[in-house]
């Protein structure tokens, strides 16, 4: 019998441990934590030289989906980077200024097999 509480101080460390680190991460009261609302708005200070184009994509139903338009528009020349939703059915494509054309991604998108359309 005696060996039954020296199997419980491992649990009520475990426990004791556990609620610790959670008051360490809980945020004070009032104080609202919104973790990566809206991916596709560029940070303010985005260089001079970059653009963004916004396009309306039409057949993605998953995350999958998602990942495979944004690695078609990748590869299209100019673009810098790509966020892709499939839940607003929108992506929002960061091009060099002059180098990739409206007209080159929708064109992507579609050989990626799915429908754009700029917003």
């Amino acid at each position: 019998m005696q060996f039954g509480y020296v199997l419980l101080i491992p649990v009520a460390f475990v426990i004791v441990i556990s609620a610790s680190v959670v008051k360490a991460v809980t945020l004070p009261e009032g104080i609202v934590a919104s973790f990566n609302p809206k991916p596709y708005e560029l940070a303010e200070g985005k260089s001079t030289n970059e653009e963004q184009i916004e396009l309306k994509v039409k057949g993605m139903t998953c995350g999958a989906c998602s990942k495979t338009v944004k690695s078609a528009l990748l590869k299209v020349a100019g673009v810098k980077d790509a966020v892709v939703s499939h839940e607003d059915g929108k992506a929002v494509v960061i091009i060099e200024k002059g180098k990739a054309k409206t007209d080159e991604i929708i064109k992507a998108i579609e050989n990626a097999g799915f429908s754009a359309s700029k917003n």
